[in-house]
């Protein structure tokens, strides 16, 4: 499963068996091709803590992931429980890969995989069910294609490689096989920084909603969910990308008249803390947000989507949204 929410619910169904959880905020941060699994989930680990996480906690914790994921060959059956947005499908491209690429001698590899539930709406995803809801999608639980097994192969390597020109062409061929992958992969273009501001589409919904007046984070957190057709990411990301925007040098966003921005990381123990933080734009936010300076070098932009590395001071891949494919600018340029 992703994660730990649509476990639990696992767990306490009728639904017999071992739970993996696969805990990756897979769509944020470095996943460079050519890494082993091990290599990968090390990087990972890696990556995950400088964003607030215990190191030795989550790299242990990878660990044992990935070891009871290659002990699957014990099993009758394994069976992925997802849904339909942008992190469920990444992480059935790395799991699909992975066993494409393994003997997994006579164990059936079956999945469920929705995108709505009668009575749930909108559907966000599995972690909406209860015990007894859940446990009615196990017999409608199909078995793994060698389409899908291939196709996820193809998607994880485009995913990776780091010239996303790669991804966009394979986002346009039939992906059929996997019915989800191309809006979830779509919305993963959408995160590149724009070619009009240099905000990636959550970015700017975050600082819209800012200057409409939703100034607490949890309210733009849910403000955000809301307007999204299928959202992909959790409040941990988002309010990872308020400190982005807040902590930084040139900051788009102040907080409580120019106090850092805490992570509920940093404040484990109050809500009512973390709360308290109201955000408001600074004079560079309204202007990114107007479109009339770029955000690319004002954030100094550092970061990884899957297999692309951008950084402000080299060439930029960019969304252009207007013509609805990615184009690469020079530093500092928008065109």
């Amino acid at each position: 499963t992703n994660g730990d929410g649509a476990a639990a619910i696992l767990k306490a169904s009728s639904v017999k068996g071992d739970i993996l959880p696969w805990r990756d905020t897979m769509h944020d941060g470095p996943f460079p091709q050519g890494l082993s699994l091990e290599k990968a989930s090390a990087l990972r680990a890696e990556y995950l803590s400088r964003q607030g996480l215990d190191e030795e906690e989550v790299r242990r914790g990878f660990e044992l992931r990935d070891a009871h994921l290659k002990g699957a060959g014990k099993y009758e059956e394994v069976i992925l429980w997802y849904e339909h947005d942008l992190l469920d499908q990444l992480q059935i491209l790395q799991l699909l890969h992975w066993f494409n690429s393994v003997d997994r001698g006579k164990t059936k590899l079956s999945m469920v995989c929705i995108n709505q539930f009668q009575g749930i709406i909108p559907f966000r995803g599995l972690g909406q069910l209860s015990p007894d809801q859940l446990a009615t999608l196990h017999p409608e639980r199909k078995t793994v294609s060698n389409e899908q097994l291939n196709l996820a192969a193809k998607g994880w390597a485009a995913f990776r490689n780091p010239n996303p020109q790669i991804l966009a062409a394979f986002i346009n061929s039939d992906l059929s096989a996997l019915p989800f992958l191309k809006k979830a992969l779509e919305r993963h273009l959408e995160e590149y920084p724009s070619l009009q501001n240099g905000l990636n589409k959550t970015q700017n919904k975050i600082l819209k909603f800012v200057k409409e007046g939703t100034r607490d984070p949890v309210e733009n957190f849910k403000a955000c969910l809301e307007s999204e057709t299928v959202f992909f990411q959790g409040d941990w990301s988002h309010f990872n990308g308020i400190s982005r925007l807040c902590n930084g040098p040139k900051p788009l966003i102040k907080c409580n008249e120019g106090q850092k921005f805490n992570h509920p990381l940093d404040l484990p123990e109050s809500l009512d803390e973390f709360r308290s933080q109201k955000l408001s734009l600074t004079e560079r936010g309204e202007m990114v947000l107007e479109n009339k300076t770029d955000a690319v070098e004002l954030l100094e932009i550092d970061q990884w989507f899957g297999g692309v590395h951008l950084q402000y001071d080299s060439p930029i891949w960019r969304w252009d949204s207007e013509a609805n494919k990615l184009v690469q600018t020079a530093p500092g340029h928008r065109s």
